[in-house]
């Protein structure tokens, strides 16, 4: 036992060799995290690439680069590393500022991307990329569009500090915005005059490799859990938050800690009140790989506020949940428990428990401080990477899991954990489908059961429940609809620099106490295609 804890310690804390570094990130769910997902289901990597919906390009790059598959070559084109050969000089560039519309026209996955910027030394690795990306509804809104200019730039100095800034523009004509999955609540401004609505992201990343472990300043989209889109822990489709981080990560063990501040309102009502309270989140999260296909994990995350950072949550090795109850019972705290399996190469089963607050003697019943969000999950991954991967989770959630009368598990009135929120129940079946280099595809179909009134809604007191039904707090509540969507997404690359992109997607709610609709059935259809163009 003594050995045991030795070895613990040595890992965690003195190991120098580092794997998994967040470094210079990828977008959730790039195709190259996808390629990485099944490459970990069949062993063919590590396991603990599975459970990343962020892993850093450096490492992708690392993982890819000497692999001649051209379904591999084409997930990473956009986000090679460039060479650090300083034989060359950046005033011999500028001749060829009009190159890159010659790359445009390229086929070629062997010759590498082209970066619009790049300007290198001894020690230092700077380029810079420009994203144009038009989006328009063909059928619904034929004279709206919605324009979108990213510009990224990174930077590296000395293999130890990463630098990673995106800043994206998004011009849209018309006063409403109809493509939902571009808007994540950021203040706009409307200017009749031009009839465009305006609105800006920027996210960031600055990430410092050290020998004992890794520091990363943050706003970058993020997760925890094994799902790649809905964990009940962290969800990647959450709105992220800026936080400062600390990690370290090895062949067995793995720790990461987080601070940060969330917005306690929609950024609307923010600008309107001209005041915004104090709310914070932090979270640690311990993992454990014992063997090559089986992997499990720890995490705690406490979400308070009103007052300044609390020391006791400063401390990444502290125990959130002890501090919490000596702290006066004024935070909201979560504990999370989860686990990894390979079943047989390409096969993967995942199950998340996270608790809001249960009592063990009521486990069973359907008391109203039963609080916890589950999910299990099974992917299924093919050799052949022209075949379908298969996803296909449930997740359930309590009502009032995650709410608080001050503190609840959101970030602009948004859910952090499970996306449906409390009192929910969902199957989800994904699979992603490259059939060549040149075509890409994503379906996705959800059956959601859903609770309404109090209890359901992220932004719900507990305080103002009714006690009398506190013996009798069912899981969708006394009243529930249900809601289907599907979606496909479809990615059509013409050149290595210039792709096709669709979404289809269709929902259903079927709400019984809905007096909006007659039929009480609401139908919904949604078609949206444009052009996507990396420089």
């Amino acid at each position: 036992m003594k050995k045991v804890i030795t070895k613990i310690v040595f890992f965690i804390f003195f190991l120098n060799k580092s794997i998994l570094n967040g470094q210079i990130p990828t977008e959730l769910n790039h195709p190259s995290n996808i390629i990485a997902k099944r490459l970990a289901a069949r062993g063919e990597i590590d396991l603990n690439y599975f459970d990343q919906n962020h892993i850093s390009s450096v490492d992708l790059n690392q993982l890819f680069g000497n692999k001649n598959e051209a379904l591999i070559m084409r997930s990473i084109w956009g986000i090679n590393i460039p060479s650090q050969d300083t034989s060359k000089l950046f005033s011999k560039k500028k001749s060829q500022l009009f190159n890159h519309f010659d790359f445009l026209k390229n086929k070629n996955l062997k010759m590498k991307k082209n970066y619009l910027l790049k300007i290198n030394s001894d020690s230092t690795l700077l380029w810079m990329s420009l994203k144009e990306n038009i989006l328009f509804q063909p059928i619904q809104n034929s004279d709206e569009y919605l324009f979108t200019d990213k510009i990224t730039i990174n930077c590296i100095i000395g293999q130890k500090l990463f630098l990673n800034s995106t800043f994206s523009m998004f011009r849209h004509t018309g006063k409403q915005i109809w493509i939902s999955n571009d808007y994540q609540g950021e203040w706009t401004k409307y200017f009749d005059e031009i009839n465009t609505t305006f609105w800006y992201k920027n996210h960031t990343s600055l990430y410092l490799k050290g020998g004992l472990f890794d520091i990363e300043m943050s706003n970058r989209p993020f997760s925890w859990g094994w799902s790649s889109g809905n964990s009940p822990l962290i969800s990647a489709s959450a709105i992220p938050f800026n936080r400062f981080s600390l990690l370290k990560k090895s062949e067995k063990f793995n720790f990461e800690y987080f601070h940060g501040s969330l917005n306690d309102k929609s950024i609307d009502e923010i600008h309107t009140d001209n005041k915004k309270l104090e709310k914070f989140i932090a979270g640690h999260r311990i993992q454990y790989k014992p063997t090559n296909k089986f992997k499990f994990s720890i995490s705690e995350i406490v979400v308070y506020g009103n007052r300044s950072p609390e020391l006791g949550y400063l401390n990444p090795i502290s125990f959130f949940w002890a501090q919490e109850h000596n702290l006066g019972d004024l935070d909201n705290i979560l504990l999370s428990f989860d686990f990894g399996y390979v079943l047989f190469p390409g096969a993967i089963i995942y199950n998340t428990l996270v608790l809001d607050e249960l009592s063990w003697s009521d486990l069973f019943s359907d008391w109203w401080g039963n609080k916890y969000s589950y999910q299990f999950g099974m992917f299924v991954s093919s050799s052949n990477m022209k075949l379908p991967d298969f996803r296909l989770e449930y997740t359930a959630t309590r009502p009032w899991t995650f709410t608080h009368p001050d503190f609840s598990f959101s970030n602009r009135n948004v859910t952090i954990g499970a996306v449906n929120g409390p009192s929910s129940a969902s199957f989800q079946a994904e699979s992603f489908y490259t059939p060549s280099p040149s075509v890409m595809a994503q379906f996705s179909f959800e059956k959601i059961y859903k609770g309404i009134g109090l209890g359901s809604n992220i932004q719900d007191n507990y305080d103002n429940r009714n006690k009398e039904n506190d013996l009798n707090t069912e899981f969708l509540l006394d009243q529930n609809y249900s809601k289907n969507i599907m979606e496909i997404h479809l990615h059509l690359y013409l050149t290595n620099m210039i792709k096709i992109i669709s979404t289809y997607r269709t929902s259903q709610i079927d709400n019984p106490y809905s007096y909006r609709f007659e039929n009480q059935n609401e139908k919904n259809k949604e078609f949206i295609m444009g052009i996507d163009i990396n420089w």
